[in-house]
């Protein structure tokens, strides 16, 4: 009996891995031995095609995982040079007395505050909007209920490289954010135009609210978007290892409560906003999860940093509110005088050296 079983998914494995009459689909997905990335090209919630290399790209994460850990380094980074500046930044932190931030940076009912001041600012010409999200393609998700037996079988005989990740049914949203692929499977189409407004701030300059006002408008109150298309900008090479030289990163204003600016402040920028809008699509405790998952995951791969987490909690927390915000119509309702827009609270550490974070600036 046991024998026979045995046959059986043998010739299943078989059968599902010989060259399939489906489609495109499966063509695309049988398309390359070693899984390749793709770059969708214009705005499309379904894409077939991203759906077919992303899945078998979604292969090879846990073996880059593991490497991750053995090697200490990321995935997709070039690892020598990235330990040697790893260890450039911490020696410059030394000198410089780098301590980790270890209060909240971000006054988020306040943030919500400003986001709202913004909104009404712009109806009834704009009207915000939840927006629909990127979502797996029907022949895409018809695949997922058979394609990690279908990728197995191809592994098995050597038509694929990778051995396959049993994916579970997950969102393509979630599986996008959590490797930082927004920006190539997922596209608004309005990526350009945010990076044009956003290199007019002076460097150092471009607060949270300005990125969310700038986007808010070239999506035409499309939330969902907006903040995807933030995420997409800032995390458009989220592995890059001059990552401080990025134009776009030398506009950001310093998120966090650090003694020096020294911190990583391209990640704090990134994560808030992808997980804020990850919050904004889906329930609190969903959300949560979410950002307690990227924490013990940056832990793991880098280290502790209490400032990292605030930004990922906050995030979550900010999403979930914006998200009630919506709901419950209260953007209409003009801002009361005891309502603060000054969302950046301000650093002790640089308090305590006689020196003061500025208020978040008005627009």
């Amino acid at each position: 009996m046991v024998k026979k079983n045995l046959a059986m998914l043998i010739l299943f494995m078989l059968i599902v891995s010989l060259p399939a009459t489906a489609g495109e689909f499966k063509q695309w997905l049988k398309s390359q031995y070693e899984a390749e990335h793709y770059q969708q090209e214009t705005f499309a919630l379904e894409d077939p095609k991203g759906d077919a290399f992303l899945m078998r790209k979604l292969d090879q994460v846990p073996t880059k995982l593991i490497q991750a850990l053995v090697k200490g380094s990321y995935p997709q980074a070039e690892i020598q040079k990235e330990k040697e500046l790893k260890a450039l930044e911490e020696s410059m932190k030394d000198k410089a007395g780098f301590k980790i931030g270890k209060t909240v940076p971000i006054d988020i009912d306040r943030l919500i505050n400003k986001c709202r001041e913004i909104i009404l600012s712009y109806h009834p010409h704009i009207t915000p909007v939840l927006g629909e999200e990127h979502r797996w393609s029907p022949e895409a998700k018809r695949y997922l209920a058979y394609g990690f037996w279908h990728r197995l079988g191809r592994h098995v005989f050597r038509k694929q490289k990778e051995f396959p990740s049993p994916l579970f049914f997950r969102s393509k949203l979630f599986l996008l954010l959590a490797c930082g692929w927004t920006s190539r499977y997922a596209v608004t189409g309005q990526e350009r135009a945010l990076t044009e407004r956003i290199m007019r701030y002076p460097d150092g300059k471009l607060q949270l609210h300005h990125m969310f006002m700038e986007s808010y408008v070239l999506n035409r109150g499309n939330i969902y978007l907006t903040m995807l298309t933030a995420e997409n900008v800032l995390a458009g090479d989220p592995y890059r290892i001059d990552r401080e030289n990025d134009p776009v990163q030398k506009k950001l204003a310093y998120l966090r409560h650090d003694t020096v600016q020294m911190g990583d402040n391209y990640g704090a920028w990134y994560h808030f906003f992808g997980i804020g809008m990850y919050a904004i699509v889906r329930t609190g405790l969903v959300s949560r999860s979410v950002a307690e998952i990227e924490s013990l995951g940056s832990l793991v791969l880098e280290g502790a940093d209490k400032q990292e987490d605030y930004i990922n909690r906050y995030g979550a927390i900010f999403g979930k509110k914006f998200r009630k915000m919506l709901k419950d119509e209260t953007w209409k309702q003009p801002l009361a005088l005891d309502e603060s827009t000054d969302y950046m609270l301000p650093n002790p550490a640089l308090a305590g050296a006689g020196k003061e974070l500025p208020p978040a600036e008005k627009h």
